[in-house]
């Protein structure tokens, strides 16, 4: 039912205009619209005192501030839309703002043609993203500049290829029939979509959209993860996020992440140029910079995560958006410098808690300081515990700057979670997760071990939690305050293009087999006792101790794992691009080149079908400043590797093999990564060590072998 009002004085501006129609209409009472957002609206509509630029201004905060106003308003002009083709509704009356290019609405949903001669499948869908004017909802070019201080909004959608959308170059169709639809009865998923910046002001606040079965995505007001009580005629077509161009003109990014239960499907990178009007000139980009699973693939495989990192870089520097279910959590930067200090610090106080150098005879050699059981005595350990503790608060602090960024992240991951930590492509920049300790402490006081703490490390090496985790008061020690020790963490890597994370290595059918690199300068009695455990645990063990023999068991028959047991070496004169090679027999150096040089044999093509599991195990302690396994993580991860277990520091011989025995061992009796990572981690520091902190997973924690016992 209409509500007809008569006004004394004619509209200051279009948007006056259409606020009166739109309250003329039955959606101004519809329970879409906020009580607060029509208070506000009709409070404008009644205040003579406005002239055209106020009207608009404060029209826009209303807009701005309530998602039903946003809603309300879009479907409001879809229903005007014959007299809106075009017209940027929100744009001051002043000369600041050039009308837009005109637009026809009709044909925004076209497909178009992409090769010149075909046209994309009408069935398939994408990821759309666009600038858009606020309330006309008109694409803006993508040469476009944006005016400092303006609200503009984000358009996002699934659907058919639209023109407009800045990633039409790296559209990757959905596949058909790839999800097991969870939500609302088996109709559809929920996929949560998440802004971050630190140039341009955006809403903290989660977005949704709900992807149905066939068709294009939708956004409503429906409880996400439950059934859809809202009507066809209610739901939009595209997610509108709001934000506001900085006040200083040049480039301004976005990060913009969708998800699904806390799964970190698809990061996107969206650049723009501010100027202090609109006009030519610009460049609005936007790409694509981290798959999880190529198309949205397989989603109901996705175990369900507690938070997700999003690690890319920019201009010399790493960015970290820490997100959950309820949105951003922390969202920062740090130099470069401080990323390599951080980690140099990392790794220098994990080598130290297991070695030291010594000068003998003139020279100076590492000495181990582990027990034959590769322990400590309790005193030392909280020696060693201490120290972590210390360098884990600080980069805790680094990850959560204020308060109310720790009181997030706590509240958040208190109990034990699930981490995942996307790494966007061609970025080598690690940090120290597993070292992260979010129990205060203070730089020179003395630290008082939890008591409860420890006795549920010796009672139990699967747990995960502190019985008193929620109490502990200042400067205490409690293993369970280190993530590494309380949470799994996971570093998927990103995938290429038609491809999906493996949660699945190996052959099925069959007991798996092992090919082992080996190196020569091992000590001869060790690991000759570590291949004979390994030998009795596998079908097959095939050890290589050349490189061309290597690459020639892999390339024939490969074993569902490998296991580099051996040396990581800093790069010899030439070997300059990578910061480790592996050492192989008595001379034989192996660097990523080569292994991508390996892959263009077809033969290889046997390792998409077989995905093994890699393990590198640097097990050595000559090389006293670590290096990073990142360039090998990423040429596995493209020659269709499950995954890629690593050292963050070269660690004792006696000590590395013991850890993959056991490790292996539980990976073949049926766990996953994440949970015999974490067991291994356990049980070594209930026997006084601390180094299970020095191993890292850079693949999906749920990962299993095929087979198992």
């Amino acid at each position: 039912m209409r509500d007809s009002v008569t006004y004394g004085w004619a509209p200051r501006c279009e948007d006056e205009r259409l606020l009166r129609a739109l309250r003329d209409s039955d959606l101004w009472h519809s329970d879409m619209l906020e009580e607060k957002a029509r208070d506000g609206w009709l409070a404008l509509l009644n205040d003579p005192d406005l002239d055209g630029d106020e009207f608009t201004e404060k029209c826009e905060e209303v807009y701005d501030k309530y998602t039903g106003a946003i809603e309300t308003w879009g479907l409001f002009l879809r229903q005007e839309r014959e007299g809106l083709r075009g017209v940027p509704v929100g744009a001051v009356p002043d000369g600041r703002h050039v009308e837009p290019v005109p637009h026809d609405e009709e044909a925004s949903d076209a497909v178009p043609v992409t090769d010149g001669s075909s046209e994309p499948d009408a069935t398939e869908r994408f990821l759309n993203v666009a600038v858009v004017w606020p309330l006309s909802r008109v694409v803006i070019p993508s040469d476009r500049l944006l005016a400092s201080g303006r609200t503009y909004e984000l358009r996002v959608d699934i659907g058919g290829l639209e023109p407009g959308s800045l990633l039409a170059a790296q559209a990757e169709a959905f596949p058909d029939n790839s999800l097991d639809h969870t939500d609302d009865d088996g109709s559809g998923d929920w996929l949560q979509v998440t802004v971050v910046s630190d140039d341009l002001r955006l809403p903290a606040a989660q977005h949704w959209l709900f992807l149905p079965r066939e068709g294009a995505s939708w956004v409503c007001h429906c409880q996400p993860g439950g059934r859809h009580t809202c009507e066809e005629g209610h739901r939009g077509r595209h997610l509108h996020i709001p934000f506001v161009a900085p006040e200083e003109p040049g480039p301004a990014r976005l990060r913009m992440f969708v998800s699904y239960r806390g799964n970190q499907l698809q990061s996107v990178t969206l650049t723009t140029s501010i100027a202090a009007d609109e006009g030519p000139g610009g460049a609005t980009t936007a790409a694509v910079d981290y798959t999880l699973t190529s198309g949205f693939a397989a989603l109901s495989e996705l175990p369900r995560r507690s938070a997700a990192v999003r690690v890319g870089r920019q201009d010399g520097a790493m960015t970290i958006d820490v997100t959950a279910g309820g949105g951003p959590l922390a969202t920062f930067w740090l130099s470069e410098h401080q990323v390599v200090t951080a980690l140099e610090q990392a790794r220098a106080a994990l080598f130290a808690c297991h070695a030291e150098f010594r000068v003998e005879g003139g020279a100076s050699r590492p000495v181990n300081l582990l027990d034959a059981n590769h322990g400590k005595d309790f005193p030392a350990l909280l020696r060693d515990m201490t120290r972590l503790a210390r360098l884990g608060w600080t980069l805790y602090q680094m990850v959560a700057r204020s308060r109310p960024e720790r009181e997030a992240l706590r509240h958040v991951l208190r109990e034990p979670a699930e981490i995942q930590v996307c790494r966007t492509e061609l970025n080598d920049l690690v940090f120290p997760w597993a070292l992260l300790y979010d129990n205060a402490v203070e730089s020179d006081a003395a630290l008082e071990p939890c008591a409860a703490g420890w006795e549920r490390v010796r009672q139990d090496p699967t747990a995960r939690s502190c019985p008193e985790g929620a109490v502990h008061p200042l400067n205490t020690l409690c293993p369970y305050g280190f993530w590494g020790f309380r949470h799994i963490i996971e570093q998927p890597p990103s995938v290429r293009r038609g491809r999906r994370i493996r949660l699945r290595a190996g052959r099925e059918g069959t007991r798996p087999s092992l090919t082992v690199a080996r190196s020569h300068a091992l000590a001869g009695d060790v690991a000759t006792r570590h291949l004979s455990v390994l030998r009795g645990s596998f079908a097959e063990l095939r050890v290589c101790d050349r490189k061309q023999a290597l690459r020639q068991s892999l390339t024939d028959t490969p074993g569902d794992c490998l296991y580099f047991y051996g040396h990581g070496r800093r790069p010899q004169a030439g070997e300059v691009s990578t910061p480790t090679v592996l050492e192989i027999g008595g001379t034989d150096r192996i660097l990523p080149e080569d292994l991508n040089a390996w892959g263009e044999d077809p033969g290889w093509d046997g390792w998409e079908r077989v995905a093994p599991l890699v393990f590198l195990n640097g097990c050595h302690t000559a090389d006293h400043d670590a290096r990073s396994w990142l360039p090998f993580v990423t040429a596995f991860a493209g020659l269709q590797a499950a995954g890629v277990v690593g050292t963050e520091i070269t660690v004792e011989q006696g000590l590395a093999g013991r850890f993959a025995e056991r490790f292996w061992e539980l990976l073949l009796a049926g766990h996953d990564v994440g949970s015999a990572l974490h067991q291994v981690r356990m049980e070594l520091l209930g026997q006084g060590n601390v180094l299970g902190l020095a191993y890292t997973a850079y693949c999906s924690a749920a990962l299993r072998l095929s087979f198992a016992s």
